[in-house]
């Protein structure tokens, strides 16, 4: 658990509160970015107390099997019908609360967990459901449950923080190209098209990584051959390429380039045998 403060969570089930306060931030700052970068909440992190409780509730109906003891959803819907007229009398003024929840949740809900309606309405089935499940389901497989929540909710803020690390890096990458970059050496090109090429050994085979603007005024990543690259005297538009560029760590020719730098492992050449 990461240093704390005050919980953002209260413990459900688990003895200690399963979240810290500021976690975001220390994970932000773990994973290399400034404790007080700006990083949007991940879409699958639950924004409040609420909203938890709903995710937690929705995970115990999915877990099932074996792991809960009720295997399919009309297992599920019978033991609830059946705990919640005993749970009805702890309910002093409101005999039927339970019952009336209960009665509320869909064969589809129960089934497939997930808690359809309002966001008010979601809670009260939400509630209803870990009020069962507390009494219904051992308390150790409630605590994995929700030990699995809070870890799926911390590596949803690192992810979310790795990719704004990335995203800062290939802007800086795109701003002020270093000369070395993981074995590739910064070559200065003639051609007016060129924004930027690196050289390096790929494999074997001398190679160019480039960023260039097409004819048609498109930034484009591609790797030529080295000879292919002398033999159009360094025109990235008329030589034919021997790799596309790709990435998956944001959008561009400058990240794709930049990814494609890090993919193989080459052995560096200088300048001065271009």
């Amino acid at each position: 658990m990461l240093p704390t403060v005050e919980p953002p969570f209260d413990p459900i089930f688990v003895e200690e509160p399963p979240l810290s306060p500021n976690y975001e931030g220390a994970i932000i700052s773990k994973v290399g970015l400034p404790f007080y970068a700006d990083v949007d909440r991940p879409e699958e992190v639950p924004a409040d107390e609420r909203e938890r409780t709903i995710d937690l509730a929705e995970r115990i109906l999915r877990a099932g099997g074996v792991r809960t003891g009720f295997g399919h959803h009309e297992e599920v819907r019978t033991s609830m019908e059946t705990w919640a007229p005993d749970a009805d009398e702890d309910r002093v003024g409101d005999p039927g609360y339970w019952r009336s929840h209960v009665l509320l949740l869909s064969p589809r809900e129960l089934n497939f967990g997930q808690l359809d309606g309002e966001p008010e309405e979601q809670y009260k089935k939400a509630k209803t459901v870990l009020a069962w499940a507390e009494d219904c389901i051992d308390t150790n497989v409630l605590q994995e449950i929700e030990q699995s929540q809070a870890e799926d909710i911390k590596q949803a803020w690192r992810d979310a923080a790795e990719a704004e690390r990335t995203r800062r890096e290939i802007e800086h990458f795109a701003e002020d190209p270093p000369d070395e970059f993981d074995g590739w050496t910064k070559l200065d090109a003639d051609h007016d098209a060129v924004k930027v090429a690196y050289i390096a050994d790929n494999h074997g085979t001398p190679s160019v990584a480039t960023v260039f603007e097409s004819a048609a005024g498109e930034l484009k990543a591609l790797e030529f051959t080295l000879t292919e690259w002398r033999e159009n005297d360094g025109k990235p538009r008329e030589a034919r390429p021997n790799r596309y560029c790709v990435t998956t760590d944001g959008d561009g020719a400058y990240a794709q380039l930049r990814s494609h730098l890090l993919t193989f492992e080459v052995e560096p050449m200088e300048r001065l045998e271009v």
